[in-house]
């Protein structure tokens, strides 16, 4: 599902998935989150063999997509443990 919000600049587009990292003057650690959010989702998504996608442009919204490999069929672990 995209986004109907204001978007990313490209700039911003390059960063947001970096800890700490926040979008625009007006997120703060009072008014918008600690920026690990999705640096953790992408973590978690590559420790699983997969990445985190986001396209974005200003005045389009945003859309992030989770892409992970497909299952094994043998019913075993990947391997991944955490």
């Amino acid at each position: 599902m995209a986004g109907d919000g204001p978007g990313l600049t490209a700039q911003d587009a390059k960063h947001v998935f970096e800890r700490f990292y926040r979008a625009g003057p007006s997120r703060s650690r009072t008014h918008g989150g600690s920026g690990l959010g999705l640096s953790i989702a992408a973590a978690v998504a590559e420790g699983h063999g997969g990445r985190l996608e986001l396209d974005t442009a200003p005045g389009r919204g945003c859309t992030f997509r989770l892409v992970l490999p497909a299952g094994r069929s043998d019913g075993r672990s990947s391997g991944v443990s955490g």
